[in-house]
C-alpha cells in the first residue's frame, strides 16, 4: 500500500503499518477518550489538519460505540489543502473494517474541495464541520465550546505556519474548561504557546519509536454551555427554496415544523422549471465568497443526494461556462480563480477553443468554467424539501402576534417564527424596516435549436441558456426592478434571445420557437445580499429572505444557519457571514 504524503510539506499523514494504532494512543487515548465524552450530552473536537479523515474515523466510532445513546458528537476540523475522496478511500480502504462502513459513509458525503464551511450530518449522531481554509483565517471566525483538541497538522519543521500564536491564543479563547489536547509534537515553541494559552502543559510516552509527545489540560475559566430549550414547534411563513429549505434543515434536528403559504408551494420565483446553480462570482475572498462558495458545495451535496436517492428533482451535474463578454469580467473571474481557494478541478479558466470543446457548440468567447455547477427544477425540488412539514397551510398569514413566550399564526401555537416569503416580509412589522424590492425576471421556454442541440452545458454570459432537457431548453432571464406586469412580454422574449445569439454563432432568433414562459418576482436587498438570521433572538423570530438569483444557492445553507441558531448548535458559517447577512446590518445605518 501507498504511504499517504503531502506535497505541499513532503511530509507523511501517517506511517502505513501503525497509523491506524498511533492515532487511536495520541488522540483518543491521551485526550482521555470515551470517558471524557460519557457525561457530557454535547461533546464537541476541535482538530486542526484532516487529512486523510483518520482521526475523525476513529473518534465517529468509538463515539458512537461507546457514548450514551442520546449524546451527540461535533467534530471540527480545519484543512487548507483537502484531499480527494478517492484519495481518502485508497488510502484508508485497508482499514474499512475497523470502521463498519463509516468511511464509505465519509467519502459519499465529502463536500466539494471548495474553500468554505462544510457541515455534513454524518449520522444522526455525529456532525462534521469540514472547513477548508487557513486555521489561521478561519479558527479567529469560529464560535465554539470545545472539549477536546486534536493537533494533528504536519510536523512544526515542515508546517510553521500553522502552529501560530493565532492558533495557540483560540485554543484558550474557545475550550471549556478542563479541556484537553494532545499532539505528537514535543517542540518548545508548540508547549511554551499552548502553555500561554491557560493549558497545563506535560509530555507524554510518544507512540511506537517517538519518545515524547504533549498532552495537557486547560486551566482558564473556560466557556459554559447554555443551549436554548428545543423548539416547541416552528411556523415557517413562505413555500419557496427559502421556507422549503428550512423546514428540511429543522425537521433534520427534530423539529416540529408548520409551512404557510396562501398560494401553495413553489408559486413564487422557485416555480420554474428549471435552475442553474452557480456561486454569486466575485473577486476577493471576503465574507461574501466564503458564503457563497459554502453555500454552492452544500446545494451541490444536497442535490445530488436527492438524485442519488432516486427523487426526480431535474438534476443535471452538467458543469456551466462563464463567459467572458468583458475586461471587467475577465478581471473578476481571474482574481476568483487566483483568491477563492477552490482547486483546478472545479474552477479553471478557459480559452474560446477549449469552451467550444467543453460545451459541443461555437460559443463566442473565452470561459470560466465550472465543472460541477447545474441545474435542477425548482418546482420539484420544493415540494421534496417541504415534505416533512407537519402541515402545510394554503393560508395567507395577516400578521403574527405575541402569545406568552410565543407565537400566534393564525390561531396556532408556536415557540418560533421564521418569515421566509420574500419581498412580502416586509407587511408584518418586525420586518418593515428592511430595504427589500421586487425584481421582475421573464424566462422563455423554447424548443431547443438545431445549433445547439449538442449543448453540453450551461452556457452564462449575463443572461443565460439550459442544458437540452427533453428537447427543451429555458432561457433568461430579464432583471427588472421598474416592472411589476406578472404577463409573459414578447419583447422580454426577443431581449433574453438576442443575448443567446450573442454569445453562441449560428443561432438566429427568428428561428427559435418559444413554446412557453414564466414570470417570477425574485426578493433583492439595497446591498444585494440575503438578509438571514434573528429579527429578535429573545422572541424567536427569524428570517430568510432576499436571495435574489442566486436562491439555489444560497436558501439551503441560510436554513443551516437559521436552524443552528434555533437550537443553539455550533454554527457552520464563520462570525463574519453570519454578521455579514444579519438583519441588523439595516439598523444600524438607519
Amino acid at each position: 500500500m501507498e504511504t499517504p504524503r503531502s506535497e505541499q510539506f513532503d511530509d507523511i499523514y501517517f506511517a502505513v503499518e501503525n497509523g491506524l494504532e498511533e492515532s487511536r494512543y495520541v488522540f483518543l487515548a491521551q485526550n482521555n477518550l470515551p470517558d471524557a465524552w460519557m457525561s457530557r450530552s454535547r461533546f464537541t473536537i476541535a482538530e486542526t489538519g484532516f487529512g486523510t479523515g483518520l482521526n475523525f474515523l476513529c473518534a465517529w466510532s468509538l463515539f458512537e460505540e461507546t457514548a450514551p445513546a442520546n449524546h451527540h458528537l461535533t467534530y471540527i476540523s480545519f484543512e487548507k489543502f483537502p484531499l480527494t475522496s478517492a484519495d481518502i478511500l485508497k488510502y484508508l480502504g485497508h482499514w474499512s473494517g475497523e470502521f463498519g462502513g463509516r468511511l464509505e459513509q465519509l467519502a459519499a458525503l465529502y463536500p466539494l474541495r471548495v474553500g468554505g464551511w462544510h457541515r455534513l450530518a454524518v449520522s444522526p449522531r455525529v456532525t462534521l464541520i469540514l472547513i477548508f481554509d487557513d486555521v489561521n483565517r478561519a479558527i479567529p471566525e469560529l464560535d465554539a465550546a470545545v472539549d477536546c483538541w486534536f493537533l494533528d497538522g504536519h510536523a512544526p519543521a515542515k508546517n510553521p505556519d500553522m502552529w501560530s500564536d493565532i492558533l495557540f491564543q483560540s485554543m484558550g479563547r474557545l475550550s471549556r474548561r478542563g479541556a484537553r489536547f494532545a499532539t505528537f509534537t514535543a517542540a518548545g515553541f508548540v508547549r511554551r504557546g499552548i502553555a500561554a494559552a491557560g493549558f497545563q502543559v506535560s509530555k507524554a510516552r510518544g507512540y511506537g519509536r517517538k519518545r515524547d509527545m504533549s498532552v495537557g489540560v486547560f486551566m482558564g475559566d473556560g466557556l459554559g454551555d447554555v443551549r436554548p430549550a428545543p423548539p416547541d414547534a416552528v411556523a415557517v411563513i413562505g413555500g419557496g427554496i427559502a421556507g422549503a429549505s428550512l423546514v428540511a434543515a429543522l425537521t433534520q434536528r427534530g423539529a416540529t415544523v408548520d409551512l404557510y403559504d396562501e398560494r401553495g408551494l413553489a408559486s413564487g420565483a422557485s416555480g420554474n422549471i428549471r435552475g442553474l446553480f452557480n456561486p454569486r462570482i466575485s473577486a476577493q475572498r471576503d465574507a461574501e465568497a466564503d458564503f457563497y462558495s459554502s453555500g454552492f458545495a452544500y446545494s451541490y451535496r444536497m442535490f445530488h443526494e436527492l438524485a442519488r436517492g432516486g427523487l426526480d428533482i431535474g438534476f443535471e451535474d452538467c458543469g456551466a461556462l462563464h463567459f467572458v463578454t468583458d475586461e471587467q469580467k475577465a478581471q473578476r473571474y481571474a482574481r476568483f480563480v487566483e483568491n477563492w481557494g477552490w482547486p483546478a478541478d472545479d474552477a479553471s479558466l478557459v480559452s474560446r477553443d477549449e469552451a467550444r470543446t467543453i460545451s459541443g457548440v461555437p460559443v463566442r468567447q473565452d470561459a470560466l468554467y465550472l465543472p460541477h455547477s447545474g441545474m435542477v427544477s425548482p418546482v420539484l425540488v420544493v415540494p421534496v424539501l417541504a415534505q416533512s412539514a407537519r402541515q402545510i397551510y394554503k393560508e395567507r398569514v395577516e400578521r403574527i402576534e405575541r402569545s406568552g413566550e410565543g407565537w400566534l399564526v393564525n390561531g396556532r401555537s408556536y415557540s418560533h417564527v421564521v418569515l421566509a416569503s420574500a419581498h412580502d416580509v416586509t407587511r408584518f412589522p418586525e420586518a418593515a424596516f428592511l430595504p427589500l424590492q421586487k425584481v421582475r425576471g421573464q424566462v422563455s421556454i423554447v424548443d431547443t435549436p438545431l445549433g445547439l442541440s449538442a449543448l453540453q452545458t450551461n452556457l452564462c454570459y449575463g443572461g443565460y441558456a439550459s442544458h437540452p432537457f427533453g428537447g427543451k431548453m429555458v432561457v433568461g432571464s430579464t432583471f427588472q426592478h421598474w416592472l411589476d406586469t406578472p404577463d409573459l412580454r414578447d419583447e422580454d422574449h426577443h431581449y433574453v434571445l438576442e443575448k443567446l445569439a450573442e454569445c453562441v454563432e449560428g443561432v438566429s432568433i427568428d428561428a427559435v420557437n418559444v413554446t412557453g414562459g414564466r414570470v417570477g418576482f425574485r426578493c433583492a436587498a439595497k446591498d444585494r445580499r440575503p438578509v438571514v438570521g434573528a429579527l429578535d433572538t429573545e422572541k424567536g423570530l427569524y428570517i430568510s429572505a432576499a436571495h435574489g438569483s442566486h436562491g439555489l444557492v444560497s436558501a439551503p445553507v441560510a436554513a443551516e444557519y437559521i436552524a443552528a441558531q434555533i437550537y443553539g448548535d455550533i454554527l457552520p458559517a464563520p462570525r463574519s457571514v453570519i454578521t455579514l447577512l444579519a438583519p441588523d446590518r439595516f439598523k444600524a445605518k438607519s
